[in-house]
């Protein structure tokens, strides 16, 4: 296997060029005095610095001026009393600064911030002074000049798409971010979907590599698994985290790089990486193939609330299983006889062993029969249970108030992939509308980490002023309105 060194140059030179484009906002002039303040507003979500000048009004300024700028990707964002932030996140996260500047100045902020909205407060002045110049200078590694308009003829839809390709965008720097608010970090569940609809809309094909070759050069846990993120500044290095279907999903990412490109260059450089993850996670099934929990490492799934994920995650390593035997049987690897044998041994175990019939579902939990739309789905994606069988239960659990349900964008995305696998793409198209059209409705222009219609609190981090209102793993509607022209 190369080494993190050689993984690490290669990542360098896919090192993507940053397109820069400087939005002025509705004003350009405040007049201010103490407790004043000013909202501006940029038109469109951004990622990028804050730049603005001031200076006195008329009569000499004795002492620095203190100003409070707060960032928000939202106007809930913009009103949120910050001061009662209780989640379990860090509070440094939250869009603020509050700063104290001498006259006269032209400032540029030198914090990135994610934002459509900006408002100024003067906490402080002991003479009225002049704001003016304000810009954002906001960046991508997208180009936009190649993203074509998706070709659907559902105004819905169009509208979804257009959301759906700016979140992309905005979480394109450097590498596919999850998200330019919180986190600003490569994860591979992001990772997966970023990359997909990138296929499909901007084509960079370079910050996928990059990705890959970056997570290739990661420190590995004691089971053998990727790390599920890593830092890029102040310089690089791994992340804390060992989740087990991120690094499943890893294998994916390659997979579907190839069938995207055929570029057996880089499936070379990372195929015994792809095989040691799925040898790794075979090394954690029980004597009857099913996979147990270990120390060291845990699974994502969903961020549903108590949820079990043992079987959803066998799900995903019965898809990845599937996914990695159909790579190694392109490329003429003849590797792909023991995964293609393990896969039929895993399936016709996780039928066996996980299926209940007296719920009527695959259960998460043998003692108490938990059932969820994530299991169902990840066992349908792995392809134990197929056809008019498949297409009865997924649309039961998703219909039946008893079971878990997803609460992210991420999860609904491998909702929507069951759905076009079963053939039910109008039950597709509904479920796009409903949640991520819902997401329109309350005014996004770009979607969210998580949302729950009827719970609009909902943060997986115990506060919802800590979640991320533009995160990558919710752009795959324009992934599934363009690939398969609903």
């Amino acid at each position: 296997m190369k080494d993190k060194n050689y993984f690490l140059s290669k990542a360098q030179e896919n090192y993507p060029e940053l397109n820069f484009t400087v939005l002025t906002p509705d004003t350009t002039e405040f007049n201010a005095k103490s407790g004043d303040s000013i909202l501006l507003d940029l038109g469109e979500h951004a990622v990028g610095h804050f730049s603005f000048a001031f200076d006195k009004v008329d009569v000499f300024v004795d002492a620095p001026v203190r100003l409070i700028i707060k960032f928000g990707e939202d106007m809930r964002e913009i009103n949120d009393d910050f001061s009662k932030y209780m989640g379990v996140l860090s509070k440094t996260w939250l869009q603020e600064e509050i700063i104290n500047l001498d006259f006269p100045q032209n400032i540029t902020m030198p914090r990135r911030y994610a934002c459509r909205y900006i408002k100024i407060t003067v906490e402080k002045a002991n003479r009225p002074i002049r704001l003016f110049d304000f810009s954002f200078r906001a960046s991508t590694s997208a180009d936009v000049s190649v993203l074509k308009s998706a070709d659907s003829n559902d105004t819905l839809l169009t509208k979804i798409d257009v959301v759906s390709t700016n979140t992309l965008k905005e979480c394109m720097q450097t590498f596919f971010e999850d998200g330019p608010k919180r986190d600003r970090r490569l994860w591979i569940g992001d990772l997966r979907l970023e990359a997909l609809t990138n296929y499909y809309t901007f084509n960079n094909l370079e910050i996928v590599k990059r990705c890959l070759y970056l997570f290739a050069a990661g420190e590995c846990n004691n089971l053998g698994f990727l790390p599920s993120f890593v830092y890029e500044t102040p310089y690089y290095h791994s992340g804390e985290a060992h989740i087990a279907d991120y690094a499943l999903l890893y294998v994916v990412s390659v997979c579907d790089y190839y069938e995207h490109t055929a570029n057996i260059g880089v499936v070379n450089d990372l195929l015994q990486v792809c095989k040691s993850q799925l040898d790794s996670f075979e090394a954690i099934l029980d004597e009857n193939m099913i996979v147990t929990n270990q120390d060291g490492w845990f699974a994502f799934i969903d961020w549903c609330p108590g949820l079990e994920k043992l079987t959803a995650l066998q799900g995903v390593y019965l898809y990845t299983l599937e996914r990695f035997s159909e790579l190694l049987k392109a490329i003429g690897d003849e590797d792909y006889r023991k995964y293609s044998s393990l896969l039929s041994i895993v399936r016709s175990a996780s039928e066996k062993h996980l299926y209940n019939e007296n719920v009527n579902a695959f259960i998460n939990d043998l003692d108490n029969r938990q059932f969820s739309v994530h299991s169902q789905v990840w066992m349908i994606l792995g392809g134990v249970i197929n056809g008019e069988e498949a297409k009865n239960l997924l649309i039961h659990c998703l219909d039946n108030d008893n079971a878990k349900q997803p609460v992210t964008p991420y999860m609904r995305h491998y909702v929507t992939e069951a759905m076009i696998k079963l053939g039910l793409e109008n039950e597709a198209v509904l479920y796009l509308k409903r949640f991520w059209g819902g997401m329109l409705e309350l005014g996004a222009d770009t979607f969210w980490e998580a949302y729950i219609p009827d719970d609009l609190d909902f943060s997986p981090y115990e506060d919802r002023m800590i979640n991320s209102l533009c995160h990558a793993w919710s752009c795959t509607p324009s992934y599934f309105i363009r690939k398969y022209g609903l």
